[in-house]
């Protein structure tokens, strides 16, 4: 895909504080995956820290390794077959999100992932993905170079009651935007790609009013737990990137109209077209705030 004008930054170096962060949403990282890929356009990866949940962190992945429109040919081709995703499966006793079909794919030469050059590049950084223990609904940072890229991602993506992986479910159940992760981390600036504009309805009203009688006594079922950790993980992410602490620059890129994916069962044109836009937003990012964001570190650093 050709852009007009595409800007050559080369700037790779681990900076301290600098750091990354990738939001997740299925099928609507279509958009990050554009501006990510945009990112390796201008071989721009000055960030120490980078954390990424569920599909964030398999963008996270394929900008680590240096895989140019890895992830979005993933989203593009495998999560649209129906082998990957099938809701008729809901009435057998198959998962109804086949993971282990879709990591098959990725071990294939046509979709390999470059686990080497993922872990040269990780180097001098900290790389983690998001995941919550199945039982405590707490979050788990995994170290891909540790733990192993494709296990790690597959954590980090196991969406509750459509995929059971045992011991963890999707990082985004209790951490969907891990930047106060990033933070504790050592992040002090840091880059946020968003997939949502923060106007999302988290708990369907119907739950909403019905909620005394599924959990009388505040006990609560399984799915309720999980629905409102989710949402009180997403309150307390967009209330630390409004008023982040005095120490803390958070720049957000987020698409600034309805993007058109869903979290599945988008049509392939809806993905191109999300991942044009995605391409789009990183442009304008490396034209406009990229050199400003490695300036003002850099100058921090040195006065320090």
């Amino acid at each position: 895909m050709k852009l007009v004008r595409d800007i050559q930054l080369n700037q790779t170096t681990p900076i301290s504080g600098l750091g990354l962060v990738a939001e997740g949403g299925g099928q609507r990282g279509a958009f990050t995956a554009g501006v990510l890929d945009y990112l390796q356009i201008a071989n721009f990866n000055p960030f120490e820290v980078i954390i990424g949940t569920s599909a964030g962190a398999q963008n996270v992945a394929s900008f680590v390794s240096q895989q140019k429109g890895y992830a979005y040919s993933l989203i593009h081709d495998l999560t649209r077959d129906e082998r990957f995703f099938n809701p008729w499966r809901f009435f057998s006793k198959n998962n109804i999100m086949d993971l282990d079909w879709y990591f098959k794919q990725v071990k294939k030469k046509s979709y390999q992932f470059d686990s080497a050059q993922a872990n040269k590049n990780a180097q001098n950084r900290k790389v983690r993905f998001t995941a919550a223990h199945s039982s405590r609904l707490t979050t788990k940072l995994i170290n891909p170079v540790k733990d192993g890229w494709l296990n790690s991602l597959k954590y980090s993506s196991s969406i509750p009651y459509l995929y059971d992986s045992g011991d963890f479910l999707d990082g985004g159940v209790s951490a969907p935007i891990p930047v106060t992760k990033a933070y504790k981390l050592g992040a002090k600036k840091i880059v946020v790609i968003r997939t949502t504009d923060g106007s999302e309805t988290i708990i369907p009203k119907p739950i909403e009013r019905i909620k005394p009688l599924l959990c009388p006594k505040n006990r609560c079922p399984r799915f309720i737990k999980i629905l409102y950790k989710y949402e009180n993980g997403y309150k307390r992410a967009e209330r630390f990137i409004k008023k982040p602490p005095s120490d803390v620059e958070i720049i957000t890129l987020r698409p600034l109209r309805p993007l058109a994916t869903k979290v599945l069962g988008s049509s392939e044109q809806n993905i191109v077209d999300d991942y044009k836009y995605g391409l789009e937003i990183g442009k304008s990012f490396i034209e406009n705030q990229a050199n400003s964001l490695l300036y003002n570190q850099q100058a921090s650093l040195d006065c320090s």
